[in-house]
């Protein structure tokens, strides 16, 4: 497939899941208005602290497969039937999951109380179990996205999971459930999906035939041996996502780490951008590297680190402008998080932008992406202690975004030494430029005498927004650049080969 071709097939499946990011944010900030509104950020701190160690989980629960098993697919080992395959890699997620969510369950139960505070013990010990579903479902959207659809995926996570678990919540609320509604919510949001997610995969790639599938233990050893690098790379990196949270909560308690995770939610936006991209983008990117080269990757990952970027950077503006009020509408005691949400939206900014090249380490050299994560995540640590005991939850974000900058110096060395790749910084010289327009037109608006509060919000986030639309076509005419996705090579699974 041309490269031309490789750029629609991208932006139609971001197209995609954009549509499914703009539902999935009505149904963010319908929960975020819930949670914050029905629970506070007590138990709300501890659902979130719960919800991070159960995603950390899911990483190793997963085996790696959710990248993974498109490789799989391609090479489709020993003859096997996608199906089959499919299910290989179910049954190893079951096993790792469980592994995962059996000891989580008992450690929390044998722990003095004394260790945990109550509500994130509980919390923690009701939603282990869910690592089993998450992990199963990443497994079987990954899986129909190897069939370039994405509908199935903006269906379970945009619309089913989010507006079934927020549905959940309100009825659990409704119900007495005060304390357990959030959790009652994250399972009936999950186990919706994943029966979606089940009948999809099949829709995708036929009948499961699950009469003819012949158990091979040797075939799943040799899966876990493929996906160990892969695994760890995954749980190093989520850990060093976290860890800023996980601090925050030990050192600060559970309101605060509430207050911290509320402002992670409001980032959310920032980071569903890159999401919007990394269904495809993921497939993709194997199949350039492998018919393309590490240096044609490099510079298809460089034009879509671009595009995102100029996506991201005015919702990063529009938060400054309305971030304030929106916490204050989830509830007074989260305008205290406002810097942090700024802080951690910079931070996610960053990562999403310019981790797309992890790609190339992800399927070359899985190693790499380890010592980027090791990187980021000893810069967190460090930094953290410092800066929360002096600057509270701020100090938290500041070091997630100290940890994203670490990250992205060091994957940009390691691209130069080891595949040849220098992306020139002038790439990214046209979305910060506009950026920083659009920043300064909309407090000059901030600051007019305007007796509406509204009234200014709104002329700051509408003219903002098109002085960033002029500056950035401007400044990518006057370096004779544009936004186009380039360089990609893309191949359909199900083409028949060429005569």
């Amino acid at each position: 497939m041309t490269a031309s071709s490789a750029q629609r097939l991208i932006l139609r499946g971001g197209s995609s899941a954009a549509l499914g990011f703009l539902i999935r944010f009505g149904a963010r900030l319908l929960f975020v208005f819930v949670a914050g509104r029905l629970f506070g950020a007590a138990l709300f701190g501890a659902y979130a602290i719960a919800v991070a160690v159960v995603e950390l989980a899911v990483t190793i629960g997963g085996a790696g497969l959710k990248r993974q098993v498109f490789k799989l697919l391609d090479e489709e080992p020993d003859g096997r039937t996608p199906p089959h395959i499919l299910i290989d890699g179910m049954i190893l997620v079951l096993a790792a999951s469980s592994a995962c969510a059996v000891p989580i369950m008992l450690v929390v139960t044998f722990l003095p109380d004394a260790l945990v505070p109550e509500n994130s013990d509980a919390a923690l010990f009701l939603l282990a179990p869910m690592i089993v579903g998450q992990a199963l479902l990443d497994l079987l959207l990954a899986a129909t996205r190897w069939t370039h659809k994405m509908r199935h995926q903006v269906w379970a996570r945009s619309i089913i999971e989010p507006y079934a678990g927020v549905a959940a919540i309100v009825l659990a609320w409704a119900a007495g459930y005060r304390e357990t509604g959030l959790i009652i919510g994250y399972w009936a949001g999950t186990w919706a999906a994943l029966a979606y997610a089940l009948a999809s995969a099949r829709q995708c790639l036929g009948p499961f035939r699950v009469r003819g599938y012949r158990f091979v233990p040797a075939r799943l050893v040799r899966m876990v041996r493929e996906t160990a690098l892969p695994t760890l790379s995954d749980f190093t990196n989520a850990l060093a996502g976290r860890l800023d949270l996980y601090l925050v909560g030990l050192l600060l308690g559970e309101a605060p780490a509430g207050i911290y995770g509320m402002a992670q939610q409001v980032r959310t936006p920032i980071r569903q951008v890159r999401q919007s991209f990394d269904g495809l983008l993921t497939p993709i990117v194997s199949r350039t590297l492998k018919h393309g080269g590490a240096a044609r990757t490099g510079r298809a990952t460089a034009s879509a680190s671009r595009l995102i970027l100029a996506i991201q950077l005015p919702a990063l503006v529009a938060l400054a402008i309305i971030g304030a009020p929106l916490l204050r509408l989830i509830g007074p005691e989260f305008v205290a998080g406002y810097w942090a949400m700024l802080l951690l939206a910079s931070a996610e900014s960053i990562q999403g932008a310019f981790g797309v090249s992890d790609l190339i380490f992800f399927y070359r050299r899985p190693q790499m992406v380890i010592f980027i994560t090791m990187v980021s995540a000893s810069v967190n640590v460090v930094a953290g202690w410092l800066l929360i005991a002096r600057y509270g939850i701020a100090g938290g974000a500041l070091a997630a975004l100290l940890a994203a900058a670490g990250a992205a110096i060091a994957r940009r060395a390691l691209l130069r030494a080891m595949f040849g790749v220098a992306v020139p910084l002038r790439y990214v010289a046209a979305p910060l430029s506009a950026a920083a327009a659009n920043l300064g037109v909309a407090l000059i608006i901030l600051a007019l005498p305007l007796d509406s509060a509204a009234l200014r919000l709104g002329l700051a986030f509408l003219f903002g927004l098109a002085v960033y639309a002029a500056v950035l076509k401007g400044a990518l005419w006057a370096t004779g650049q544009n936004l186009s996705l380039t360089h990609f090579v893309v191949e359909d699974p199900r083409a028949a080969p060429a005569p």
